[in-house]
């Protein structure tokens, strides 16, 4: 760096230095009490958006149970897991073994198109009716179940279209359609469910997949300070504005956060110092003095 360089920035602070030591004299010559020493940033207007995050799992476009109609054993299978069946396809014999009498095999046979993906018995195996043999889903088609905050449900409409990520693949985007929104809310979580429809041609979603939308809504410009500057009283939330030396106690509204910083409302305007650092120890209209200036 530059000697002259060195010279401009000294220059810089020691004005900004002398600047701070005569809002602080004058602050303490208006209130009769000490300054208290604070830190400071300037509120900057930036372009906001708000965000939905909606969490969920992959789900078949529809799953069927198969079952005996007969009691009996086993006496042929003709599938296995993970197999792709038709309707009316047969999956199983089942041999009828009631004493004394004799019986033609009963077939067991798929009541929809789709893909074993539970098969629960062996050949020799014995059934009865009550007894679940296969399921049957269609992945060919799948849903994302979701879960949402009540707050922002008005968001969502029906036929929108959302780019869903699932953790198995990290690298991928799936673009699904909104196909049911629920009418109800669940009084604990006070999130509701929203179903998003996919097709999986390839079968790269998989039912159980854990999946997340990220839905970005309302851009908007607005101003932003750091969380940390916020102190609570009771229910009110404020911040002190600094003017000529003079801390100002300014009750504020909040929105929307982004990252470590949230978006406030009422008498703040781009410029305006606020303290960041020093501020538990403040009260209405308390002398301070600035000895740090830090940037956004």
């Amino acid at each position: 760096m530059s000697m002259q360089k060195l010279i401009i920035i000294s220059l810089f602070f020691f004005i900004f230095s002398c600047q701070n030591q005569k809002s602080a004299e004058k602050s303490e010559q208006k209130t009769g009490r000490s300054a208290i020493p604070v830190t400071v940033m300037r509120v900057q207007a930036a372009e906001i958006t708000e965000q939905i995050r909606i969490t969920g799992d992959i789900r078949p476009y529809y799953q069927v149970d198969i079952f005996s109609k007969v009691s009996g054993i086993i006496q042929k299978e003709y599938i296995e897991r993970g197999q792709s069946v038709r309707k009316g396809m047969v999956l199983a014999e089942v041999q009828q073994d009631i004493p004394g009498m004799e019986f033609t095999p009963v077939k067991i046979e798929a009541t929809q198109d789709g893909m074993v993906s539970q098969d629960l018995i062996d050949e020799g195996a014995r059934i009865t009716p009550q007894q679940k043999l296969y399921s049957i889903q269609n992945i060919e088609k799948v849903y994302m179940v979701g879960r949402v905050l009540e707050t922002m449900m008005s968001h969502l409409k029906i036929g929108q279209m959302i780019s869903v990520k699932v953790d198995a693949l990290p690298q991928e985007n799936f673009n699904g359609k909104i196909v049911e929104i629920s009418p109800v809310v669940d009084q604990l979580t006070r999130m509701g469910e929203v179903k998003i429809l996919f097709q999986n041609s390839g079968r790269q979603l998989k039912p159980g997949m854990f999946a997340r939308a990220d839905l970005k809504i309302n851009p908007h410009t607005g101003l932003l300070i750091p969380i940390d500057a916020i102190i609570r009283r009771g229910a009110n939330q404020y911040i002190f504005k600094v003017e000529e030396g003079i801390a100002h106690q300014i009750k504020i509204e909040t929105r929307t956060i982004v990252g470590n910083q949230i978006e406030v409302h009422n008498q703040l305007q781009p410029g305006d110092q606020i303290v960041v650092l020093g501020q538990n120890l403040l009260s209405d209209l308390a002398a301070v003095k600035v000895v740090e200036e830090i940037l956004p």
